[in-house]
């Protein structure tokens, strides 16, 4: 009667440890085949050759009407004394934004800070990138750092949340500078929100209604001074993944990528500086 009752609690582990076996066995295949369902739907929806798409130019500035498409803009519209224009170049291959930014505060000025520029484009309809993984800058600068904006048509939709990420130039040398969407961040006003933590694959880029670029001096950079930089071409494009990544890349719906050092060598990039802010400068909701 002991012998029974105390074997009772082991054929009862046993038991239970059988059931797990088989329901894991059961998790791991139902969890297989609905990565193959999703990567065949995927595949039907968008077509394998979505997963590495060809470079996609983006923008061109080779015409009149190419840079007509921009606005320009500066602190002087609140008070400020930068000045800045966007001209199609001499050869007509290029355009070229530069101007002078100046760090003067005038005393009937609303600004706390002064001494930026910039150009956008406001597109009529949202742009989708969601196939591609950053954007290659083919441009002439001074030297400068500058700053690439993104507005998405989410959250409010105003034009005081934009995504941006630091465009550093060597003076005077043509170079190609790649951005990669993950190195955008979320930023109000101009300020980072650190609060706001997208998945690994970064910023959403499949309602892109705004793009741009802005000079604006820094602490270090003298009070005043000129600035150019020349832009040939904006082109997006997408990694060469490995099997294994491109799996991933299909089984997340193209972006959500996972955590981990294997997305990291699949996914080569470089670090740009960080831009640094307040914890969270958008007002209580």
């Amino acid at each position: 009667m002991t012998s029974t009752a105390s074997a009772g609690p082991g054929l009862l582990r046993r038991a239970w440890r059988a059931v797990d076996r088989f329901l894991s066995g059961l998790r791991a295949t139902f969890i297989s085949q609905a990565i193959s369902v999703i990567a065949i739907t995927n595949e039907a929806s968008y077509g394998a050759v979505d997963l590495t798409p060809e470079p996609k130019l983006v923008y061109a500035f080779k015409s009149q009407r190419d840079v007509a498409a921009w606005n320009v803009f500066s602190d002087a519209s609140f008070g400020g004394l930068s000045q800045a224009a966007f001209q199609l170049s001499e050869s007509e291959k290029t355009a070229v934004f530069s101007g002078t930014y100046s760090k003067e505060v005038l005393e009937r000025s609303k600004l706390i800070r002064s001494g930026y520029c910039g150009i956008n484009q406001v597109r009529p309809l949202p742009l989708n990138l969601r196939k591609y993984d950053f954007l290659d800058f083919r441009v002439r600068g001074d030297g400068n750092t500058y700053l690439a904006n993104i507005r998405l048509d989410q959250l409010t939709g105003g034009d005081e949340e934009v995504w941006q990420a630091t465009l550093k130039t060597s003076p005077g040398a043509w170079q190609d500078v790649r951005l990669d969407f993950r190195d955008f961040v979320f930023t109000f006003r101009g300020r980072l929100v650190t609060h706001y933590a997208p998945s690994s694959a970064g910023m959403p880029r499949h309602n892109i209604i705004s793009f741009g670029l802005t000079m604006a001096a820094s602490e270090e950079m003298p009070p005043e001074g000129e600035f150019s930089l020349e832009l040939e071409s904006v082109r997006a494009g997408a990694y060469q993944l490995s099997e294994a990544a491109a799996a991933r890349k299909a089984y997340a719906g193209y972006f959500k990528f996972r955590e981990g050092s294997e997305a990291d060598e699949d996914m080569p990039r470089v670090q740009p500086p960080p831009i640094s802010g307040p914890d969270d400068p958008r007002p209580p909701t």
